[in-house]
């Protein structure tokens, strides 16, 4: 069966969905949420980043803020691959593996990158988890190390999941590229033009918008090569155009850009 059985528009929809689902998550159900459930007060609200009044905490607090997005990411890809099972609509079940992809990749990936860099959420810096900790360089290296390890081991996952999701005979290890790359690039197309309404500069989009799409989530992009994908022992799977998927991505995605790209800035108090 060729890439007809599967339509790129309605892909492209649920790929730009999932990315922008995943960041929403992070940040303001991860980080805003925990930083007003800690006692403090956001004081923007974008569409990559978050900045919490620190002052207001105390510095296990501003540790707690960091790690919350991370966390919620880890915990939305995990649920989401449990969800993978119970889901019966093809498309449904496509959109759950998305998420559930970026999540996981997202989670691990920052371990990898702030262990590496020193930086980001779970970084040495003022608002990190790492910061002010004993022996910085030993947490990093062994952060780095697990990341690396569960972030490999979550693409692995991801390809052989697409790959049972999407079915197929000669032609799955094709489809299962095909559609992660497709993924990939809607979803980091999506969050870089979103990011450049940031009112803080390219700054934003290349270390939060492409760093974390990207990077975060190449794994897309290497993963079907990496992974061994045999052909399946069923017909393909087929994923038709869906107006209304395409429609809710749309509407969401925009709604996200229009109100959290230029960033909600809260008047102080």
């Amino acid at each position: 069966m060729s890439t007809r059985s599967f339509d790129w528009l309605t892909v492209i929809a649920l790929a730009a969905l999932a990315y922008i689902a995943g960041t929403a998550l992070h940040e303001h159900l991860g980080h805003a949420a925990s930083c007003v459930a800690l006692g403090s007060d956001v004081r923007k609200f974008g569409a990559f980043y978050v900045e919490c009044n620190d002052p207001r905490l105390s510095a296990a607090g501003v540790k707690l803020v960091a790690l919350a997005g991370p966390v919620v990411s880890l915990l939305t890809g995990l649920a989401c691959a449990r969800l993978l099972p119970v889901a019966r609509a093809p498309l449904t079940r496509l959109f759950a593996w998305m998420l559930a992809s970026i999540g996981l990749m997202t989670a691990f990936g920052y371990m990898m990158f702030s262990g590496v860099a020193g930086i980001g959420d779970l970084g040495i810096g003022n608002d990190g988890v790492l910061h002010d900790v004993a022996m910085p360089w030993l947490w990093r290296v062994l952060m780095a190390g697990v990341g690396y390890f569960f972030y490999d081991r979550s693409v692995v996952w991801s390809m052989r999941t697409l790959a049972g999701i999407i079915g197929g005979r000669e032609d799955r290890p094709q489809r299962v590229q095909r559609i992660a790359l497709l993924t990939y690039l809607a979803g980091a197309v999506t969050c870089i033009v979103i990011g450049l309404f940031n009112p803080e500069g390219i700054v934003i989009v290349l270390t939060s918008a492409a760093a974390a799409s990207l990077g975060g989530t190449s794994g897309f992009a290497w993963g079907p090569p990496r992974t061994r994908v045999g052909p399946g022992d069923s017909d393909a799977v087929v994923f038709p155009r869906s107006w209304a998927w395409i429609a809710t991505s749309v509407v969401l995605v925009l709604a996200y850009a229009i109100v959290f790209g230029p960033t909600i800035t809260m008047p102080a108090g």
